[in-house]
């Protein structure tokens, strides 16, 4: 039977968050889907900005403070969308530590996306981020292994920050080591997750190559203890990657 991308990522009850780039929201509307079909109960948020999710697919948001529309959805599907109220682009705003203890005490699972990435396929953390919520147990770094081969400043969100952290110019190629210190070096997407379950997830494996993803995870593994999956979300499919 094939591995699910839950079982993968070692997504335990509590707070998960989602931090990096390339796929974080299909990730995490991907782990609630399998949950919910699961028999569990899931509440997904955000604690920055995110565009609402399909409402015909996911249900409506509920204000955080909306406990009996929470556990109505939660009854009903396993799975409720809670956030802030829309900001004026249109995006979600993020809940507290408060409000994500009142999700805790209705739902099985809380999958909370805590930065933000501009639709770019990798990033640096700003000095305010990530936003973990103070309960989060797992944090799971997600990038996209399409800016492999492209100059980090086109693909990168925050790229004049990144290629100072690199040591690089912004219109060097991302390599695939360089790429592996975005995802695990202590400045990178494994800031703030010291005492936490911490893994990386490189997302497009089926639009890179095989070579260049074998070194992403060697690079990965040398940066840190992180255990790696890879994925293309958008087919269904991950592994589990491991040094050969």
């Amino acid at each position: 039977m094939k591995d699910t991308l839950t079982s993968l990522l070692g997504v335990r009850p509590g707070v998960t968050a989602l931090v990096g780039a390339g796929g974080k929201t299909t990730t995490m509307l991907t782990l609630a889907e399998e949950l919910a079909q699961a028999g569990k109960r899931v509440i997904v948020t955000t604690t920055t900005h995110i565009l609402p999710p399909d409402e015909q697919r996911y249900g409506p948001v509920f204000s955080p403070e909306d406990k009996a529309g929470l556990a109505a959805a939660l009854e009903r599907t396993g799975l409720a969308v809670s956030a802030g109220p829309l900001d004026a682009r249109g995006k979600l705003t993020g809940v507290s530590d408060e409000q994500v203890e009142g999700f805790l005490a209705l739902a099985d699972y809380v999958l909370a996306e805590a930065d933000g990435s501009r639709r770019l396929p990798c990033k640096t953390p700003g000095d305010r981020e990530p936003a973990l919520p103070g309960q989060t147990g797992l944090v799971v770094a997600v990038l996209g292994l399409s800016s492999l081969g492209r100059p980090l400043e086109e693909v990168c969100f925050r790229a004049e920050l990144a290629a100072r952290r690199l040591e690089i110019q912004p219109n060097q190629p991302v390599t695939p080591e360089l790429l592996a210190r975005l995802a695990a070096s202590p400045w990178g997407l494994a800031k703030g997750s010291e005492g936490r379950q911490f893994v990386v997830l490189l997302n497009q494996s089926d639009i890179c190559e095989q070579a260049d993803l074998r070194r992403a995870v060697q690079a990965v593994k040398k940066e840190s203890s992180a255990r790696v999956v890879s994925a293309a979300l958008q087919k269904k499919e991950w592994k589990e990657e491991s040094i050969c």
